[in-house]
Order: C-alpha cells, then structure tokens, then sequence
C-alpha cells in the first residue's frame, strides 16, 4: 500500500511539470536546455519544445497511475503479479519509444 502512495506521488508530480511545461512556464525544467547558451537557445521553438517534453512527463504519470492500480490489484489479492511484470515491461518500452519518438520530434519541428 505505502508503494502505491509513492508512486500516486511521483505520478502527481509528473502531471504538475506537465501543466507547467504545456503553458510554457517550465522551459527551466527541461535538461540541458537551461544550460546552453543563449545562441543555441535561439535555434529552438521553445512553445514546440516545452509541448513536446510535457507529452513525455503526462505519459509518464498515466502510467504511473496505471501501475499503482495494478499494484493494489496484486497486494490486494486481486491478480497474479504476472501481470504486474507485463505491464512493467510495457512501460519501459513504451517511455523509451516516447522518448526517442520526443527526441526526433524536437530535432525536427522544434528547430527553428
């Protein structure tokens, strides 16, 4: 119980950053971005780039959220924690295929 909490938790705070970099507000939070100088920044839409890593961080809290459901479903007895696993899985795959998919998005459309 106290594991699906935390990740509620985590999942929360994903869904804020994401609300924070959609509106354009959390460009400061995106790595690497805040380092560079000021005319490498220039090269990048920020509204583009700020909309394109708020999708990653929202994926990331539905399945976060997904994941303590079916965390309470195995503690409470309710299903096998196979499908625990299977669904860990998924989500790796499916957080790395966004990344790479985020990544080729930003080099593309978010360069001015």
């Amino acid at each position: 119980m106290v594991a699906e909490i935390i990740i509620l938790i985590l999942a929360l705070i994903f869904f804020i950053i994401s609300i924070f970099l959609f509106f354009g507000k959390g460009k400061w939070l995106i790595a690497g971005y805040n380092t560079m100088s000021r005319e490498n920044r220039k090269k990048y839409d920020e509204r583009k780039l700020c909309k394109a890593v708020s999708i990653l961080c929202m994926e990331c809290c539905v399945l976060l959220c997904v994941m303590a459901y079916l965390g309470y479903g195995v503690d409470s007895g309710l299903m096998d924690q196979t499908v625990l696993f299977w669904f860990g899985l998924v989500f790796l795959i499916a957080v790395i295929v966004t990344i790479i998919v985020v990544g080729v998005y930003i080099n593309k459309k978010a360069k001015k």
